[in-house]
């Protein structure tokens, strides 16, 4: 095995030709959830089962602290107009829409220069590989339901649409008891989730509000819930969540949705399709290379790290058989 220390990453290879990437593994400054914990853990047990590559970030996905791989290049005078704004959480609709696009702000040239300087080596390591497999954590909350783990095939262009889901499909299927075994932990995180989102909405806004949708991440998020909510609840208990938007009928509309969800499976862009992965798709989308995109839940790859492993790779073996 090679270990090469980078600057923003690490780097560790041994014979194969999967490269394994957490894109957001670094430090959660400021935000408990701005890393994706336990991405880097899946993605280390998938390249001990393969072999090939790991490539690590070491830096912060927030905005002002490090850089977010996933999103693109912003324009300087930007990214250096919003510093300010990012280390103050001000003005947080113009931040939401840089944020959805863009991979850093900087407190000045030198320091844009630096960032986009680890942004550019990043990438130009992961496109060595001929196939890259992008690992990602998701939260384990209403607006994923059922999905324990969603594959993305960037619309098809990092690998055939159809290929991906043959593929998971043979994964669901073997994995069908486990599924069931897991359905109520499934259930009882996401509901304890949607406790500490409740909580996060009253932090942050002082009081448990909707607002609107495009304003923040916390209010896209929590309106991507209550699509979910309205249509697996009663329809008496999110009238009542509607006339009395309170935490306590929330997670009431909670629990009665999550009463009548399925068991939990592995899905294809059941919830995520690539829209804000500016970066994998500007970076590594191209007629030689194979890309597929996973979003873990937090559940299982804190729970079950080597489950998650064990379908990703299963997955990657599937794609590897049908098309050499």
């Amino acid at each position: 095995m090679r270990i090469s220390f980078r600057r923003g990453y690490t780097v560790y290879s041994t014979p194969g030709n999967v490269t394994y990437v957490a894109l957001h593994s670094g430090p959660a400054l400021e935000t408990v959830t701005s890393r994706d914990e336990n991405s880097e853990t899946v993605a280390s047990l998938c390249w001990l089962k393969t072999g090939g590559k790991l490539v690590v970030s070491g830096l912060s996905r927030k905005m002002s602290f490090g850089i977010d791989f996933n999103r693109g290049i912003p324009p300087k005078r930007d990214a250096l107009k919003l510093f300010e704004d990012f280390m103050k959480d001000e003005n947080r609709e113009r931040l939401f829409e840089f944020r959805k696009k863009y991979a850093w702000s900087a407190a000045s040239e030198d320091d844009y220069k630096r960032r986009l300087g680890i942004y550019r080596s990043f990438w130009e390591e992961v496109k060595k590989g001929d196939f890259v497999v992008l690992v990602h954590r998701c939260y384990t909350r209403m607006k994923n339901v059922p999905m324990l783990m969603d594959f993305t095939s960037f619309d098809g262009k990092g690998i055939d649409k159809g290929i991906l889901e043959e593929a998971v499909k043979e994964v669901n299927r073997k994995n069908e008891k486990f599924f069931k075994k897991i359905e109520k932990e499934y259930k009882a995180v996401t509901l304890i989730e949607q406790e500490r989102v409740a909580r996060t909405i009253e932090r942050v806004y002082g009081k448990f509000v909707l607002g609107k949708r495009n304003s923040s991440d916390h209010a896209y998020n929590i309106h991507a819930d209550m699509e979910v909510i309205r249509k697996l609840c009663p329809k008496d208990v999110f009238e009542k969540l509607s006339e009395n938007f309170s935490p306590r009928n929330f997670l009431y509309a909670c629990k009665k949705a999550l009463e009548n969800a399925d068991t939990p499976r592995v899905t294809v862009e059941h919830v995520f399709k690539g829209l804000r992965s500016i970066g994998p798709k500007k970076q590594l989308l191209s007629k030689r290379r194979k890309v597929i995109n996973v979003e873990s839940t937090a559940f299982l790859n804190f729970w079950y790290p080597h489950k998650a492993a064990e379908m990703i790779t299963d997955v990657v073996e599937r794609i590897r058989n049908s098309t050499t």
